[in-house]
């Protein structure tokens, strides 16, 4: 699969080099594409780095970990048709006074970005765990939450989850979002599956 990453930091990046590693084509991007070349090369597996216009035309499927306000300025056309995976959280002291105008932040996204499949995931674990699976520092399988309303759209996202070395927990549709969004219930919590679905469980109740 050809996988563009949508700001290549201490998030995108890790996930970036363990999908490679795992055998996708990826295309970092970030607002400084010249400072990427060197992580492109330790992604390997051919990875390249550029721009997010080309990160997007070169993709399938987008992952993006960049502030909320940015998500909300992705280009609509670009998208279309391709799946993004949005791990963003708004947070207003950081990304300002926006209009969500729906229940949770992923809807707002989706509704702007109408013809793209949005999947929330990898927003409510922290970046640590990503790098520590990256550079192969732990194989320990924490759980990742996701959610959206595309079902071909999330059995990739779950493929993709356990290939960077996590275990998938489906938390149903797209609205079901606003449970694992910063200062929500299941934000930010290292569990196994098995914890985090009778968590999940127990929130839906």
């Amino acid at each position: 699969m050809k996988i563009g990453i949508i700001g290549s930091g201490n998030i995108g990046g890790s996930l970036g080099r363990l999908w490679a590693k795992a055998g996708h084509e990826v295309f970092f991007s970030s607002r400084h594409p010249e400072k990427l070349d060197s992580l492109a090369r330790q992604a390997g597996n051919g990875a390249q780095a550029g721009t997010t216009d080309e990160a997007i035309a070169f993709a399938d499927l987008i992952f993006e970990a960049v502030p909320f306000s940015a998500t909300m300025t992705l280009p609509v056309d670009a998208l279309a048709g391709k799946i993004l995976i949005t791990a963003s959280n708004y947070y207003p002291k950081r990304d300002g006074d926006i209009e969500i105008n729906a229940p949770s932040q992923s809807e707002a996204l989706a509704k702007k970005l109408s013809s793209t499949a949005v999947v929330k995931a990898f927003n409510m674990m922290f970046a640590e765990e990503m790098e520590a699976r990256a550079n192969g520092e732990t194989e320990e399988k924490l759980a990742i939450f996701y959610a959206g309303d595309n079902a071909e759209a999330k059995a990739v996202v779950a493929q993709l989850i356990e290939e960077a070395q996590f275990s998938p927990v489906d938390a149903g549709s797209l609205s079901n979002g606003i449970y694992f969004q910063n200062e929500a219930p299941l934000y930010a919590q290292r569990w196994s599956q098995a914890e985090a679905q009778q968590a999940l469980d127990k929130v839906e109740a």
